[in-house]
């Protein structure tokens, strides 16, 4: 229904914290509210971020270090 909301839980990162940020969500998405997951506690409130997400985040940064070593490569020579 139009009346029910959502609850988005967001990590203390700094881009979740700009105003600028919760201004465009309360204006684009104002059925969605946010609420923050203190400090240390990324494993226990969004497990998928230590399971799922965290193998797809350790692939990206292989790729970043892979192209950073490769272009440095191609730098020196």
């Amino acid at each position: 229904p139009n009346s029910q909301e959502c609850i988005l839980q967001l990590d203390v990162w700094s881009v979740h914290q700009f105003v600028q940020f919760h201004t465009w969500l309360d204006k684009h998405y104002p059925w969605i509210k946010d609420c923050f997951v203190p400090g240390g506690c990324t494993g226990i409130a969004h497990p998928c971020n230590v399971g799922i997400q965290c193998q797809f985040k350790l692939a990206a940064k292989w790729v970043q270090h892979t192209n950073i070593i490769e272009e440095s490569l191609e730098f020196l020579q």
